[in-house]
């Protein structure tokens, strides 16, 4: 029997200043467009407080959306 739980991992990118964003932009966008160009279904919502931090809802294992974020060139932050 397979559970299909959804979960919520919690991300940080590993360097802001890598992105091209102003007040108005969030970086939501582009990780939801990299998970799912990555095979990865999933919702996502920014930190209200910290545009570095995201959270990704799924039911794929955090090995699985840390890997497909790799791939298409976003760093986060491992600590």
């Amino acid at each position: 029997m397979t559970i299909n739980e959804t979960h919520k991992h919690c991300f940080q990118v590993a360097d802001l200043g890598d992105w091209d964003l102003d007040e108005d932009r969030s970086i939501v966008p582009s990780i939801k467009y990299a998970l799912k160009a990555d095979g990865v279904e999933a919702v996502v919502d920014g930190e209200e407080f910290n545009s570095g931090v995201f959270y990704v809802y799924t039911r794929s294992p955090r090995e699985t959306v840390e890997e497909a974020l790799e791939n298409q060139g976003i760093s986060i932050d491992v600590d």
